[in-house]
């Protein structure tokens, strides 16, 4: 009987070890996996916000679009591009350097 006395205790250890171990181990992958999951939540943060800033860019393109060749469109390419303005119109720069 002594001898079956002596093997439990190695066996409970042996299963407590074992179950140390796992919970280690399933600690560590936890861990592992937020890590993760919050890297992934922070590249689709990334995205959406640039897929709004490509909706924004993409209305201000279309609104240019659809101005292109009417006259307020023509009067400010003209503005903006070529320095015209009106014969009796009058504009000053401003050469200071400040804004």
């Amino acid at each position: 009987m002594k001898a079956t006395e002596q093997k439990k205790p190695k066996k409970g250890l042996f299963l407590r070890i074992a179950a140390i171990a796992f919970a280690v181990y399933l600690l560590i992958s936890l861990i592992s996996m937020q890590s993760s999951i919050n890297q992934k939540k922070n590249e689709l943060d990334d995205l959406r916000q640039q897929y709004t800033e490509s909706l924004i860019r993409n209305e201000e393109l279309q609104k240019t679009l659809d101005s292109y060749g009417t006259d307020e469109f023509v009067e400010e390419q003209a503005r903006e591009k070529l320095g015209y303005a009106y014969p009796e119109e009058h504009f000053y720069i401003d050469v200071s350097g400040t804004d």
